[in-house]
């Protein structure tokens, strides 16, 4: 535990450095040069590969994953397959919660608001779609369960991960979010899996102890 919670630390530090250089150097002219894109294949691929991470799609799977999993252990016990499901739905549910909550606070302007206003920036509790860029909550959650599915399912971690860049990467590309709410969106999400498997982890996964 005492490991877990140092090198998430440092992990904080480093992707809050990164966060701070990205809005001050990389977000906006990023932003700039996928608006130059707005109107070819790219934007409508992001546009449809987003849709990977659709909150209503991930708000079904996790109510029907957390419903399955509880069925399942109250009937046949808790197994592994029960444990990993839950595990999985948590670990979402719980980044989804905390980035919901970071998104009002930050209240950060959407790249849109830059293009048409010249809007930058953080706006505390403004509210509202367009004051919520600040993390990104496709990425989050398909950060999360990629993660947490890789920990499952250890030989499916290269394609899980890789489909977790390119929702985040879409979400640019699709004129949504800034690199940094990427960032921050990914972090969570990692941290989130991460930290529900050290707690939570089916027994079957857990190290034996000599």
């Amino acid at each position: 535990m005492h490991t877990t919670l140092t090198r998430t630390g440092w992990a904080a530090l480093a992707v809050g450095l990164l966060i701070v250089i990205c809005y001050l150097f990389v977000d906006r002219p990023v932003a700039e040069a996928a608006l130059t894109l707005r109107d070819t294949a790219w934007h409508s691929v992001a546009k449809g590969l987003s849709q990977a991470a659709n909150h209503l799609f991930f708000n079904v799977l996790v109510a029907g994953g957390l419903v399955i999993g509880s069925v399942d252990g109250l009937v046949n016990g808790l197994t592994d397959r029960s444990r990993g499901l839950l595990y999985l739905c948590l670990a979402v549910a719980c980044a989804m919660l905390v980035g919901d909550v970071f998104k009002e606070f930050f209240g950060r302007a959407r790249p849109p608001l830059l293009f048409t206003k010249g809007v930058y920036g953080f706006f505390p509790l403004a509210g509202g779609d367009m004051h919520s860029s600040f993390p990104s909550g496709h990425t989050l959650r398909i950060f999360s369960s990629m993660t947490a599915l890789g920990l499952i399912l250890p030989r499916l971690r290269v394609p899980a991960l890789a489909l977790a860049l390119a929702v985040g990467a879409s979400r640019v590309l699709a004129l949504r979010h800034y690199p940094s709410d990427v960032l921050f969106g990914a972090f969570i999400g990692v941290t989130a899996a991460v930290w529900g498997w050290r707690l939570l982890r089916p027994r079957a996964m857990t190290p034996r102890e000599n």
